[in-house]
C-alpha cells in the first residue's frame, strides 16, 4: 500500500505528471503561464463529465478567479455589501502552521498529523528570583532587570500553588 505521503507526492516532475495526462510535450511549457491552466483544462472537463452521461447547461459555467474581471467585481461587491450589514466579520480562528511550507495549511495538506486540532495551552509566568549559572553571561546585559520564564501545560487545574520550576540547563 502506499503512504499518504507519496500518493501526494505524486510520480516524477510537473512535466511528466502533464505528459502522463496526455498532455502534448510541446505544449507543457505553456502551463508556466498560469492563465494556460485556465483555457486547457475546463473544455477537457466538460467533454468527460457530457461522456458520463450528465446533463449539464454549460451556459452558465465560467471562471471564479481574477481571469474573469465582471465576477471578481461582483464577488468583491457581495463581499463589501455583507460587511456593511454585519454580516461578515474579521476576527481569530486557530490555525495549523507548516514550519516547512511557511504558511498556515489545511488538515489535508499535512503529511502527517492529519486530524491534530490546535491545542490550548495555559502559561504560568514565573520570576526568576535568582539567576542560574546556565544565564551568567547574560547578567550584564539584564542587571536591574525582572527575568520571567514561561511554564506551559495542558492541566491548568495542576498549576495552582505552583512556587518552584526546575530547569536542566544541559539537556540535550
Amino acid at each position: 500500500a502506499k503512504s499518504k505521503l507519496s500518493a501526494k507526492r505524486g510520480k516524477g516532475s510537473q512535466r511528466e505528471v502533464l505528459e502522463a495526462m496526455g498532455v502534448p510535450s510541446e505544449e507543457v511549457a505553456q502551463f508556466a503561464d498560469a492563465e494556460h491552466w485556465l483555457k486547457y483544462f475546463p473544455p477537457l472537463a466538460q467533454r468527460d463529465v457530457t461522456a458520463l452521461g450528465a446533463k449539464v447547461d454549460w451556459r452558465r459555467s465560467f471562471i471564479t478567479t481574477e481571469a474573469a474581471p465582471w465576477y471578481d467585481a461582483f464577488v468583491k461587491w457581495q463581499f463589501r455589501t455583507l460587511r456593511a450589514r454585519g454580516k461578515v466579520q474579521f476576527g481569530k480562528r486557530l490555525s495549523i502552521f507548516s514550519p516547512i511550507d511557511g504558511q498556515i495549511c489545511a488538515d489535508h495538506d499535512r503529511a502527517s498529523g492529519e486530524g491534530v486540532c490546535p491545542q490550548e495551552y495555559t502559561a504560568i509566568k514565573m520570576e526568576l528570583l535568582e539567576l542560574p549559572k546556565a544565564v551568567a553571561a547574560l547578567e550584564d546585559s539584564i542587571k536591574g532587570s525582572k527575568v520571567f520564564m514561561l511554564a506551559a501545560t495542558l492541566r491548568p487545574e495542576t498549576m495552582y500553588g505552583q512556587t518552584n520550576c526546575w530547569v536542566l540547563p544541559h539537556m540535550k
